[in-house]
């Protein structure tokens, strides 16, 4: 595969993440609910997909599966706990962590280039939550930074366990729904039945297809690439809220999105062009 065609289906998946604050804000159901029957559908694309899982005692392997439940699982309790802008804010500082587990698990460096798009983005996703971060929350805070350092490790880690990635992902869904299923029979009588299949169908298309699509990107492409397209995603969210419901953003929230936005496709649009 060109490494093109892995940058393509990189923006499709943040394309894709993105759609979650629309769907999400249009059902009335407990967080945790949302999270159990999302990574249920995201399982369920993974083995459909691998039809045959693998399973074997490996320290990365395992790891992966572990930050994958706790990535979805922190960010979830991060929203509870703290505001939903600081929560993103601190789960995409993943750039920063992908840096450091690259170097020390895969050996992939950085480049000045690199550095500097970092600093840009990380800019511009400041100006764009500026009118929202606060210091509310600081449990909240804390353990959203450390769903942002799980995600970190997640991309890491698929792209180490090459040989077993999409199982990494398919395990790690697995094991988050397992965990929340307690919270889905609690919620489950009182839930509507069409919010119930709304969040389901996003399992399915907004989690385990652009995962399905990260994943596979992640064997041609380095760590920090792949994290810094998806970074498109958190600004795209409220793209789609305001396009269909109509909740507009501020001045600075549509510069900062602007930036985050030239920075990761003009990055990946340029290193493409360079290899070329």
């Amino acid at each position: 595969m060109k490494a093109s065609t892995a940058y393509l289906m990189l923006v499709i998946a943040a394309l894709l993440w993105s759609l979650g604050g629309l769907f999400i804000k249009l059902v009335e159901l407990n967080p945790i609910i949302i999270a159990g029957i999302r990574s249920l559908g995201a399982a369920i694309v993974f083995l459909f997909y691998i039809k045959k899982p693998k399973w074997y005692w490996g320290k990365y392997f395992i790891a992966g599966i572990i930050s994958y439940s706790l990535m979805v699982i922190l960010y979830v309790a991060a929203i509870r706990l703290t505001t939903a802008a600081n929560a993103i804010f601190l789960q995409f500082t993943a750039p920063l962590w992908v840096i450091i587990f690259g170097y020390l698990i895969l050996k992939e460096t950085v480049t000045k280039f690199d550095i500097l798009a970092i600093l840009f983005i990380f800019l511009g996703m400041g100006l764009f939550f500026v009118d929202e971060l606060s210091f509310y929350g600081f449990w909240g805070n804390i353990i959203a930074l450390i769903s942002g350092v799980c995600f970190a490790l997640v991309t890491v880690l698929i792209r180490k366990e090459k040989n077993f990635a999409y199982e990494i992902v398919l395990f790690g869904n697995a094991i988050t729904a397992l965990i929340c299923f307690p919270f889905i029979l609690e919620g489950f009588g009182n839930s509507s039945y069409i919010d119930l299949l709304i969040i389901f169908a996003l399992g399915i298309f907004q989690l385990g297809i652009p995962y399905l699509l990260y994943t596979k990107a992640l064997k041609y492409v380095k760590a920090i690439d792949a994290i810094l397209t998806g970074m498109i995603e958190p600004v795209l969210n409220p793209l789609w809220v305001f396009l269909f419901l109509g909740e507009v953003m501020g001045e600075w929230a549509f510069i900062g999105g602007s930036m985050v936005l030239i920075g990761s496709l003009g990055r990946a649009y340029f290193k493409q062009r360079v290899k070329e």
